[in-house]
């Protein structure tokens, strides 16, 4: 927003304009919004899952040559999707989200 005041101040031609960010904090604040994500993962990996994967990992892949052995990630690419993040009144409602349905799937192998 400090841009766009900045841009409008030099096409008015305003002399000595310094464009701040403090009346925007404060209504913020006054009117309890908040800037946060709206969807997302809330759990954490287990530490000791990832620990028993190392050393099983090992064994499961010695009967394979080299060139048989794959790493595959897959992702989401939602088009039609909101942003992660927005500002929302401060409130239980506003706790949770969903992701956009319109997905398509995307594997990446090396």
């Amino acid at each position: 927003m400090e841009q766009k005041a900045m841009k409008i101040a030099d096409a008015l031609r305003t002399k000595d304009f310094c464009a701040r960010n403090g009346w925007l904090d404060k209504s913020r604040v006054r009117n309890n919004v908040v800037f946060r994500a709206l969807c997302g993962e809330a759990a954490d990996v287990d530490e000791n899952l990832c620990e028993n994967q190392t050393t099983r990992l090992p064994l499961l892949l010695a009967g394979y040559a080299d060139k048989d052995i794959f790493n595959m990630d897959e992702t989401g690419l939602f088009f039609r999707a909101f942003p992660n993040k927005s500002l929302m009144v401060k409130s239980p409602d506003s706790e949770g989200g969903k992701q956009a349905k319109e997905r398509i799937t995307i594997n990446v192998l090396c």
